[in-house]
Parts: C-alpha cells; sequence; structure tokens
C-alpha cells in the first residue's frame, strides 16, 4: 500500500519511541524515514526491521550503541564532527542505509560535499542533493565499514550519477508486514486503558 510521506513520518516515529528510544531520537528517526522515503528509499522496511531486533534485544542496544544507525547519525548531526578535513569511519553498522539523511544534513549544514560508501554501494551528497554510483548493497542489514569523505568543490561533478532525487513525491509503497511491524512497535507508546479513564466514554443519554 501507499502511504503519505507525513504518513511515514508519523508512525516510524511512533515506532522508535514504542522500541525503546527517546522521543528526541525517535522523532529524528520519522524524519530519516521520510527523507527517505521522499529518495523513494526503503527506509521505513529497514526502520521496521531493524526497530523490531532492537525491541526484541534491548540489552544489546543500551545507551549510544555504536552499531545503531539512529544514534549515530543524530550524533554526528548535533555537532559531534565538526571536522570537515578527516574521513568519518562507522564500524559493523547495522542497517547503514539509515544513516544517509543524517551524513546528508551533515553535507548541507558544514556546505561540503560527501562521499559515502560501504560495501558495493557509492553515494555523494551535496546541496541537499544525492548522486548514487553503485547501490547493489545499499539496502545490507550490516556494513562492517561505512566510510565518509570529504569532497572538493568540484567533487561531486566528477562521478557519473544513476539516481537523482524524484521530483513531486508525496508518498511510497511500502509492504504490509512492515508497516504492520511499525504498526506494533507504535502501539507501545499507547497508555493502557483503566477503569478510571473509560468513565464517560461512549455516547450518553439525555
Amino acid at each position: 500500500m501507499i502511504y503519505s510521506l507525513s504518513e511515514i513520518d508519523a508512525n516510524c516515529k511512533k515506532a522508535a519511541r514504542g522500541a525503546g528510544l527517546s522521543w528526541g531520537y525517535a522523532e529524528e528517526a520519522g524524519k530519516a524515514a521520510r527523507w527517505l522515503a521522499a529518495h523513494q528509499l526503503a527506509g521505513a522496511s529497514l526502520l521496521a526491521g531493524y526497530l523490531s531486533l532492537r525491541h526484541e534485544n534491548p540489552e544489546d542496544y543500551q545507551g549510544s550503541h555504536p552499531r545503531c544507525p539512529l544514534l549515530a547519525g543524530a550524533a554526528l548531526c548535533d555537532g559531534g564532527h565538526d571536522d570537515t578535513k578527516h574521513s568519518i569511519v562507522f564500524a559493523d553498522v547495522v542497517c547503514p542505509l539509515l544513516l544517509l539523511p543524517y551524513l546528508a544534513q551533515l553535507s548541507q549544514a558544514t556546505g561540503k560535499g560527501l562521499r559515502i560508501q560501504w560495501l558495493n554501494t557509492d553515494i555523494n551528497c551535496r546541496n541537499g542533493m544525492i548522486l548514487i554510483k553503485e547501490s547493489d548493497s545499499i539496502a545490507t542489514d550490516e556494513a562492517t565499514h561505512v566510510s565518509c569523505y570529504w569532497l572538493e568543490d568540484d567533487g561531486i561533478s566528477t562521478i557519473s550519477s544513476l539516481y537523482v532525487r524524484p521530483q513531486g513525491v508525496v508518498g511510497q509503497f511500502i509492504k504490509n508486514k512492515d508497516w504492520q511491524a511499525l504498526e506494533s512497535l507504535a502501539h507501545n507508546t499507547y497508555v493502557p486503558a483503566t477503569e478510571e479513564s473509560r468513565l464517560g466514554a461512549g455516547p450518553t443519554g439525555s
């Protein structure tokens, strides 16, 4: 089924919170999924799998776990990396595509291009635009190394691009099982009904 960008943002945000992330990180995760959907990349589907794994194995993802693309990405955007002379390297990242929106935001904030590589994937970000050179492993579940290199001013123009952001994207097709996984996690954010909350519920007589 096709869901709007707003629906993807909202459901992914609630799912991230339901999986144990704070509301701040969850909000950023929703925005990241929306960004990926706007670029017709499988952010929501990857996020559903990753958040389910995180929820099922909470002891493996305590605190600012270095394998988490959401926490690592948020740390970068919060000023964790302001050195544009040296490369950025992540080790053993789960679902590295979920890092891409944060890296694109970092590129735009610094005004410098970034070349991002993992396995057989090669992506450039600059001025809010992404260009994909290779994408065989773009939706991989894990990458041993994710390397990011700052580009010179004309660096992005030297790469033959296979992809430019589609124009006018308002939604994305998401498989039912992935959407249901997100909704299941989102339900963890709902407050269970109590006898007090039921008082006054339903129609009242005149």
